[in-house]
């Protein structure tokens, strides 16, 4: 491979994360936060709704570690987020009745307002960045996407393998 290209990816992917780093979902909570309640109000699951609303679906509520392990991060960042998340009001913690250890999180009334209203300029703004690279009537968005993918794939896989040794 040539370094020209290696210094090229380098470069395009500094590029896109400090793209990435200002984008925000446009209200007080910051994409850690944002991505946070989507994954509590979708109990874990990635069929996200353009508006964040799953038909007929009530606040079922996840217990931290399901979070976690739903959001592929480490208790203690989401823990501490979600601390965040229930002194804004927009989460709330109960305690299991049948088992006092396990503590169970759920989306309040106010964080689920504030999570559809958040969606709706957060899809809002990605559907323009889509039809921005789709200006010359291609179809280069999901091209653009499958590579990131691949992408990500691949750095994730070369990455990784320096943890394992």
């Amino acid at each position: 491979m040539e370094s020209n290209q290696t210094l090229e990816l380098l470069s395009a992917m500094d590029r896109l994360r400090r793209a990435w780093k200002n984008a925000s979902p446009g209200t007080s909570l910051n994409k850690s936060q944002f991505f946070t309640l989507m994954t509590l109000r979708n109990k874990g699951r990635q069929d996200f709704f353009p508006d964040c609303c799953n038909p007929g679906d009530s606040f079922e509520p996840m217990t931290l570690s399901e979070l976690s392990k739903a959001m592929k991060q480490t208790m203690p960042a989401v823990s501490q987020r979600i601390r965040k998340l229930e002194e804004l009001g927009y989460v709330e913690r109960t305690q299991d009745q049948n088992d006092r250890r396990t503590i169970w999180i759920r989306l309040t009334q106010q964080g689920y307002d504030l999570l559809k209203e958040t969606c709706h300029t957060m899809f809002e703004r990605l559907n323009r960045v889509l039809e921005r690279v789709n200006q010359n009537g291609q179809n280069n968005a999901q091209q653009m996407i499958e590579a990131f993918h691949c992408l990500a794939d691949a750095v994730q896989t070369e990455f990784e393998r320096d943890k394992s040794e």
